[in-house]
């Protein structure tokens, strides 16, 4: 991990070299050709005028035209030479500025995609993993069938999940390109939030979670039923996972002016500060040694709350205090 960490600030650094030693030649060339004209045209104009005054010039300054006009020239060309070089001084240094900033970006998406690549394998390898153990496992002697069942009924849990991952990561690969299409239909977001909560009562109460709802009828918002209805799912079992047993979720919906007001509340075990701004970072788990055995999700859910959001035009706020909850309120254009 080191070497490859070091591998790719060198590569960075080279990238910043060769792109600032671009920058730094193509300033140069244009001050070249810049300070080449300017020469040529005053001592051009220097000639002009000591040859068509020459006899005004002698008697005004006592000497020859000629070695007027060298010293004249040789002047303005250490001049400009002198200009040129202090000028390459200070292009170099701010193509070297120009350069870091222009591939800081690169760097970091760069770094991004390889952890979220990184990441992605890992959660594909898990569940492929126990396929392969467990088929290898039948495969040693002859089971009964009892075992052949069961070893159906957990490969068929373990590629539940791998069709879940695969459809977030497709769903987070299409990004910008469905965002236009999600804000033209009217949706009633009452109807979805109700009907969503409903969806996932029992897997509250599988976790004793309760489940209670402030939703406000008639609240509609232009966008993508299966987003929104997508968006309420994540949040709700988000809750549910994080929180504690005999603990609660609030689901409101509301109109407040001309917005749309959705807030998921838990009495779950919360999270550090420090935490809340990488939430929504693909793949990311905040402090897995106290979420681990809350939850087996992929990383992805709070993710795909940020993409609809944004799909949809709305704001995002999250608050949260360690061991006693978290609130997600999310704010959209009303109808």
């Amino acid at each position: 991990m080191a070497l490859a960490t070091s591998s790719n600030a060198d590569s960075f650094r080279r990238a910043v070299v060769r792109l600032t030693a671009y920058y730094t030649a193509g300033v140069f060339f244009i001050l070249s050709v810049f300070s080449v004209l300017i020469y040529s045209l005053i001592v051009a104009d220097l000639e002009n005028n000591l040859y068509e005054n020459t006899e005004e010039a002698v008697s005004i300054l006592e000497i020859r035209d000629e070695p007027l006009l060298h010293e004249v020239t040789e002047n303005l060309f250490n001049i400009l030479l002198f200009s040129d070089l202090i000028l390459l001084i200070l292009t170099i240094g701010v193509s070297y500025a120009l350069a870091r900033k222009t591939l800081m970006p690169l760097r970091d998406a760069y770094q991004k995609q390889k952890k979220f690549v990184g990441d992605a394998a890992h959660e594909l390898r898990t569940p492929l993993a126990v396929l392969k153990a467990g088929s290898e496992l039948l495969l040693q002697h002859d089971r009964g069938e009892a075992e052949y069942k069961k070893f159906i009924t957990e490969s068929q849990e373990e590629i539940d999940r791998l069709i879940v991952l695969s459809n977030d990561l497709l769903f987070l690969a299409q990004g910008k390109e469905k965002r236009v299409e999600s804000l033209s239909t009217p949706v009633s977001f009452s109807v979805v939030c109700t009907r969503q909560c409903g969806n996932i009562q029992a897997y509250a109460h599988q976790h004793d979670v309760s489940l209670d709802t402030h939703i406000e009828e008639g609240v509609m918002v232009r966008g993508s039923d299966s987003d929104l209805s997508r968006l309420i799912l994540n949040l709700l079992k988000n809750a549910i996972d994080y929180n504690i047993p005999r603990g609660t979720v609030t689901l409101t919906l509301k109109k407040e002016d001309s917005q749309v007001l959705l807030r998921v509340e838990d009495t779950g075990i919360g999270m550090h500060e420090k935490d809340i701004p990488h939430i929504f970072e693909r793949f990311y788990k905040a402090d897995s040694s106290r979420t681990q055995k809350l939850t087996s999700g992929s990383g992805l859910g709070l993710s795909i709350v940020e993409e609809i959001v944004m799909r949809h035009g709305g704001t995002l706020k999250v608050e949260s205090v360690l061991e006693k909850g978290t609130t997600f309120e999310l704010h959209f254009p009303c109808v």
